[in-house]
């Protein structure tokens, strides 16, 4: 609705200047009755903000003037440039948003695929060492877990490592869905 009336002004105003004054002031007395009747249509309710992208329609007074009417076809081309320039920012703006989610996206997923397969690797050596432990007694000692915290770092080294990665893997990858990918339209 907002993009016909856009054009429907474009038309008016490009159609104005080609034909001259007497046409000038039947296409836009046209303008008028179908920008109000477009108007009534969708009114906003008190206290609710306009819907319109169209300026209100100059009085007869201004448009008996020939150096005002100049101006104001003026302004009015001025004002449609603005608003095409407008609608082609958000266009690239959006655009580079739906790149950039995109991109996140795919880095999201080689992060959590290799969480994943990092997480199998892990599960596979603490397999073969308890197949090994177990071989070598009647009863297989506990596998060794440590953790060390120092000023240089975190170190894990634990049977359960893969459990830790996996899990790390699988909350990052619903935080990122829960709170990165989710859509919301803005209107």
């Amino acid at each position: 609705m907002l993009m016909r009336r856009l054009l429907l002004g474009v038309l008016l105003l490009h159609g104005a200047v080609a034909f001259g004054d007497e046409s000038l002031s039947s296409a836009l007395a046209a303008g008028a009755a179908s920008m109000q009747a477009g108007e009534a249509a969708t009114a906003a309710k008190p206290g609710e903000p306009a819907t319109t992208a169209l300026p209100t329609p100059p009085t007869d007074v201004v448009l008996q003037d020939p150096a005002t009417k100049q101006k104001y076809l003026g302004a009015m081309q001025r004002y449609y440039q603005y608003r095409e320039d407008g609608y082609a920012y958000r266009s690239r703006v959006f655009e580079w948003q739906l790149f950039s989610s995109r991109l996140i996206f795919a880095i999201v997923v080689v992060l959590v695929l290799a969480g994943l397969s990092f997480a199998a690797i892990q599960f596979y050596v603490a397999m073969i060492t308890a197949t090994h432990a177990r071989g070598r007694t009647a009863t297989a000692p506990p596998l060794a877990t440590q953790l060390e915290i120092s000023a240089k770092g975190i170190i894990v080294n634990s049977s359960v490592l893969g459990v830790v990665v996996l899990a790390l893997s699988l909350a990052f990858f619903y935080l990122y869905l829960v709170y990165v990918y989710p859509i919301h339209e803005v209107l």
